[in-house]
C-alpha cells in the first residue's frame, strides 16, 4: 500500500468555495480549531476557523485537527483510527465488504496504519455514532480500533480530534492521501482531492438504523451495597459531608472502573487506552489526566449520571447517593 506521497499531492491555489465545501465535510464547529505542534500534539485556539486559515493549512504552512463532536454532541462524520498494518488490513477488507452493500467509506493513510471515514447523510449523536461503529467491527470480529468520536458527547472542552485530511504532518513533514481499495492515491492534487472529499458518497441514514437494531446500549449500573464502610455511622454536618465520610472513593470508583494496585484504570469518561484515570487513596480523590477532571465520590457519580442521561444537578446526585449510601 502507497502511505505516502507528497511529490504527487502537490497544492494548489484553493478558492473560497472550495474552502467552504470541504469544511462542510470535515468540520463541526468554526468558533474555534485545533492546530498541530511540532511534537504531533494539538493546542485549541479559541478564535473562529476563518478561510484564510483553512488556506494556510492546504498550502502546508500550518496543520489543522477536526473536532469531532458539534457544540450539541453531534458527529456529521465518524473515522476508525488503525496503528498498525494487520488490523489495517482487516479493516480495508470490512471497507470492502461495506462497499459491496452499497456502504461508502473512505480509506486515508497514514504514518501508521491508516484512517476510515464514514461520512453520514445528516449528523447524529456522538452515541448513536460510536455505538455504531462498535456494532460494525464487532460484526467484522475486529478489535484494536480508536474510534473517533472518542465520547459520546461532550463532558468537558471541544472533545476528541482528528488531524484535519490533506494537510502536513508536523512530524513526519508528510502529506498523506485518501486511497482507492489498491492503496494508489484517488487523485494526484491536494485541490483535486478536496473536490472529491467535498462531496462524499454518504451512509444510509437507513443502513445506520439498521445496525443500531443490534447494538446493545450500554446499561445504567448501580454500585451493590456490599461495599466497606469507612464508619458505621457517617459523620459530618451536611448530606454530602455525610456520603464522602462513608465510603472511599477508590471502593466507590472500582464497582465502575477495573483499578490496578495502584489505583489507576481506564477512564470510563472518554475512549481510554493508556490508563488515564486514578484514584489517590492516601487523600481519596479520583482525576482523570487526559482532561476530565476529577474529585470526591459525588463529582464522579455526577459525571456519571450525565454520560448516562440521567439528571447530574448536585441536588438529584446528593440525593441519589444518600439513598445509596445512607439509607
Amino acid at each position: 500500500m502507497t502511505k505516502e506521497a507528497p511529490d504527487r499531492l502537490r497544492s494548489s491555489e484553493f478558492d473560497p468555495q472550495q474552502i467552504e465545501a470541504f469544511a462542510r465535510t470535515f468540520v463541526s464547529r468554526r468558533d474555534c480549531y485545533p492546530i498541530q505542534k511540532a511534537d504531533g500534539s494539538y493546542r485549541s485556539v479559541a478564535n473562529p476557523l476563518l478561510p484564510q486559515i483553512m488556506s494556510a493549512h492546504f498550502a502546508g504552512l500550518i496543520t489543522l485537527g477536526a473536532y469531532a463532536l458539534d457544540r450539541r454532541s453531534h458527529a456529521r462524520w465518524l473515522c476508525l483510527d488503525v496503528d498498525d498494518d494487520e488490523t489495517w488490513s482487516r479493516v480495508t477488507a470490512m471497507a470492502s465488504s461495506l462497499g459491496s452493500e452499497g456502504v461508502a467509506t473512505y480509506r486515508e493513510s497514514s504514518r501508521r496504519g491508516g484512517h476510515l471515514w464514514f461520512f453520514f447523510e445528516y449528523s447524529i449523536s456522538g452515541e448513536k455514532a460510536r455505538r455504531f461503529a462498535r456494532e460494525v467491527l464487532r460484526r467484522h470480529e475486529i478489535g484494536g480500533v480508536e474510534i473517533y468520536p472518542k465520547q459520546d458527547r461532550l463532558l468537558t472542552g471541544p472533545g476528541s480530534l482528528m488531524r484535519l485530511p490533506l494537510g502536513v504532518h508536523r512530524v513526519t513533514g508528510q502529506r498523506y492521501p485518501f486511497v482507492d481499495s489498491e492503496g494508489e492515491p484517488i487523485a494526484t492534487t491536494v485541490r483535486d482531492h478536496a473536490e472529491i472529499l467535498s462531496s462524499p458518497k454518504r451512509v444510509p441514514i437507513a443502513f445506520v438504523e439498521q445496525v443500531m437494531k443490534d447494538a446493545p446500549r450500554a446499561e445504567f449500573v448501580r454500585p451493590s451495597k456490599s461495599f466497606e464502610a469507612l464508619s458505621t455511622a457517617p459523620v459530618g454536618n451536611t448530606p454530602s459531608e455525610r456520603i464522602k465520610n462513608r465510603i472511599s472513593v477508590r471502593d466507590f470508583v472500582s464497582h465502575y472502573v477495573d483499578l490496578d494496585a495502584a489505583g489507576r484504570g481506564l477512564c470510563p469518561f472518554h475512549d481510554d487506552h493508556v490508563y488515564s484515570f486514578g484514584v489517590n487513596i492516601k487523600h481519596n480523590f479520583w482525576h482523570c489526566f487526559a482532561g476530565c477532571g476529577g474529585g470526591s465520590v459525588i463529582d464522579f457519580w455526577m459525571r456519571w449520571r450525565r454520560l448516562n442521561n440521567q439528571d447530574d444537578s448536585f441536588i438529584a446526585t446528593i440525593q441519589d447517593l444518600a439513598k445509596m449510601l445512607l439509607d
